[in-house]
């Protein structure tokens, strides 16, 4: 992991790792604290998920169809200015609970 680490960011002391099921619904991701995120779509999904930052009113999601991934970012004060996953909602077009997000978070 350390490799990998290298490659894509500053080698924090942190990961953590997780996944989120589709659902049609505007959905917070769970409480977290993060330097640096990415959100990457199931390759063998058949809707495309939508991310986007909690406070934003909805108005531009980042659409990733299967096999998309974010890259490196930094996520938006929020919660007594914590940056964290928990600061972006997602949702799943489709609806299908067999889709799946990926996430990763490094502290």
């Amino acid at each position: 992991m350390n490799g990998i680490n290298s490659q894509f960011s500053d080698n924090p002391q942190f990961n953590d790792f997780g996944r989120v099921a589709g659902t049609s619904s505007w959905t917070q991701f769970p409480s977290g604290t993060a330097k640096l995120l990415r959100f990457k779509a199931n390759p063998l999904n058949v809707g495309t998920f939508e991310v986007e930052a909690f406070d934003s009113g909805r108005n531009a999601p980042w659409p990733l169809a299967a096999g998309d991934d974010t890259g490196w970012i930094a996520p938006p004060t929020g919660d007594g200015n914590l940056r964290g996953v928990h600061n972006y909602v997602y949702r799943d077009t489709s609806g299908s609970a067999t889709n799946y997000l990926h996430y990763w978070v490094q502290k």
